[in-house]
């Protein structure tokens, strides 16, 4: 069952992975997801550490964290969404949509590639832990 946050920063506080959205568990999207925020918090906290802020329960450090995080979620809850609405309908007209859907991403690889890049958050702003560069100013 969809569960998302209504906040994912509060006073001290950012809410990551599992706490912020739960997905239906359709190709590791949440984990996926999760890790994304978690590197993705990790960096927002060295970044603000290299230009002084040291207090990684900064205000002004968390937003920036939300507002990074926000269209990926966004993208990949409904995604994963829309994917379980689809392959859970009854109707026969959309199951042969789905059957034509499927098809085009095996003989097209465009959309497969497409799919792919969705899925690891490439159209967003990549952590760079998860493209394997060190952070700054982290010992």
């Amino acid at each position: 069952m969809l569960s998302r946050a209504d906040k994912h920063v509060a006073p001290r506080l950012a809410v990551v992975g599992n706490a912020a959205q739960g997905l239906h568990p359709i190709a590791g999207q949440g984990f996926n997801l999760g890790l994304r925020d978690a590197m993705s918090l990790a960096e927002v906290i060295a970044d603000k550490r290299v230009a002084g802020v040291t207090d990684p329960g900064d205000p002004a450090l968390l937003q920036d964290y939300a507002e990074w995080r926000e269209t990926d979620r966004r993208r990949i809850v409904a995604f994963t969404d829309g994917l379980v609405r689809l392959f859970s309908t009854p109707l026969g007209m959309l199951r042969s949509l789905r059957s034509l859907g499927i098809l085009a991403f095996d003989v097209l690889p465009p959309a497969k590639s497409a799919l792919a890049r969705l899925s690891v958050g490439a159209a967003q702003r990549i952590p760079r832990l998860a493209r394997g560069v060190p952070l700054a100013g982290v010992r």
